[in-house]
């Protein structure tokens, strides 16, 4: 969306002060003497307006900032913010509230927070516009896949009821008309399927049937699943799996739905004698497993929009084999569920793609439960079950590498949400937060970590590069016990964790 804010003030004073004010605050700033200099650029985009009121009183320049308020599109509502003298509104002002539509009178003289504050809820009303019209743009596209793709198996449904009704058809075409039947009423099946999962995962509908078991076993059956399709383009697919089991408290059904979703789609948008790749590896307390292909791939830009509720790749490509775009995005939300993560790859068109879920496995022991023997770290100390939250995945990773060869057990999160979703499904008994994360702030993040855990909060450290003592404040008010500055101390951290992970009260909270 577009986020420039234009200063309409003919006086160089007042636009130089609010150009200021605001690009200090890191907001674009694009400053016009005149209305019709608003005007002009408004085709490049605009977020919000600040119109002094004397910018009114050139003539003609109010009916042409209604033009350009009158001309929008159907879904934006641009917001304008009018500076006025303080007490009564002029006619003029008053005038101009009527006919903008969207407009915040700010009395003069305005204070530089309160201006500030305005025009950031301006830009993000004006973001809610944007994201209202992709969803109903979203929509739209949706709906017309949907007509299309239901109509993909009801043509030849038709054609072949057709056929066995006018009653000549030799028993090897009776049985052929059969299987055509079969396989569209099981392609309109899957269809249904997917469209009644978005449903249940996005009322929060869905129960994970979590039992132990060794995932090969899961692999496996998403193999058998989508070998029809992977052999119908003849494909060639490679497995290779542990040798070892690999056990975890899994959904065995879903997981399975999960990595078949992946094949399928390689077999998709893979052309005709491709090349797939599925593989499974254990990564410290985690499992890796891949789907790698020589297809199509995608724009590395497309990454995360691929797991986006109906999305699919852009181009007539991507285009080419239809689907609802739901399986990406059923697979993400299930594997969150889990605790895992998903990641998609690719250098770009013609380049093929990777896909990985990661998810959390427990002991090699299928008997083994909660309670079982304290784990040791190999320095003899208990082991602490440790989330890392870092938006850095070098630092994430590094960090996580650090604590898992001092014997910890260790989750990684590279965003505040991700995060949640892993404490819901595990226990950590410290959590070492990055403060900037892309999507919560540590400080926010750590505060929903005590709204959500209550008691059972893991002991929170902040692990960042600011290290003020204002910012030791900041933290300790957002329910950090401790702050660390990065780099951190490693050895003064792992004594943190040694101090933690022992059966006994949390460790002083540092100075």
């Amino acid at each position: 969306m577009e986020r420039r804010v234009f200063v309409l003030a003919p006086s160089g004073k007042d636009a130089v002060l609010i150009e200021a004010a605001l690009q200090h605050s890191r907001i674009e700033v694009l400053r016009c003497a005149h209305a019709h200099d608003a005007v002009q650029h408004a085709h490049d985009g605009i977020g919000a307006l600040v119109v002094a009121e004397e910018a009114l009183k050139e003539a003609a320049a109010l009916r042409m900032l209604q033009q350009l308020v009158d001309t929008q599109a159907s879904w934006s509502d641009l917001p304008v913010l009018l500076l006025s003298q303080r007490g009564r509104l002029s006619a003029l002002a008053s005038r101009a509230a009527r006919v903008l539509g969207n407009v915040t009178v700010l009395e003069r003289p305005t204070q530089v927070a309160t201006l500030v504050s305005a025009v950031r809820t301006a830009l993000r009303t004006r973001e809610r516009q944007y994201e209202v019209r992709h969803a109903d743009v979203q929509k739209d596209m949706f709906l017309a896949t949907l007509a299309h793709e239901l109509r993909n198996p009801l043509a030849p449904l038709s054609n072949a009821l057709h056929l066995l009704q006018a009653g000549r058809l030799s028993e090897q075409q009776q049985q052929w008309a059969t299987g055509v039947m079969q396989r569209q009423v099981g392609q309109l099946s899957r269809l249904v399927d997917d469209l009644l999962d978005v449903a249940r995962i996005t009322r929060g509908k869905i129960v994970l049937q979590k039992e132990r078991l060794d995932l090969r076993d899961a692999i496996q059956a998403a193999v058998e699943t989508s070998l029809p399709q992977i052999d119908a383009m003849r494909h060639r697919l490679s497995v290779d799996l542990p040798p070892q089991p690999v056990w975890a408290d899994a959904d065995r059904t879903r997981i399975a739905q999960c990595v078949a979703n992946l094949l399928t789609n390689a077999a998709k948008y893979t052309p005709r004698q491709g090349e797939i790749r599925l593989s499974a590896c254990l990564e410290d307390q985690d499992v890796l497993i891949c789907v790698q292909d020589n297809g199509i791939g995608f724009p590395p830009h497309e990454a995360r929009r691929l797991f986006d509720v109906f999305a699919q790749v852009d181009g007539a490509l991507g285009r080419a084999q239809g689907g609802l775009g739901l399986g990406l995005s059923i697979v993400k939300a299930l594997v969150e569920m889990h605790g895992g993560s998903v990641h998609a790859e690719s250098e770009g068109e013609g380049h093929g793609a990777r896909f990985e879920i990661r998810l959390p496995v427990v002991s090699d022991d299928p008997g083994a439960g909660p309670g079982g023997t304290e784990v040791r770290t190999a320095r003899g100390t208990v082991a602490c079950r440790v989330l890392v939250v870092d938006d850095n995945r070098d630092s994430a990773d590094s960090m996580a590498q650090v604590l898992r060869s001092d014997g910890h057990e260790v989750h990684i999160a590279y965003n505040g949400h991700e995060a949640l979703r892993i404490i819901s499904h595990w226990k950590p008994q410290l959590a070492l937060l990055d403060i900037g994360l892309p999507d919560l702030s540590g400080h926010e993040l750590a505060r929903r970590l005590r709204e959500q855990c209550g008691a059972d909060c893991p002991v929170l450290v902040a692990l960042t590069g600011w290290g003020q003592p204002t910012d030791v404040s900041r933290s300790a008010a957002a329910g950090f016990e401790h702050h660390l500055t990065k780099p951190a101390d490693l050895d003064a951290l792992l004594a943190l964790v040694d101090r933690v992970a022992q059966p006994c009260d949390r460790p002083a909270p540092s100075p």
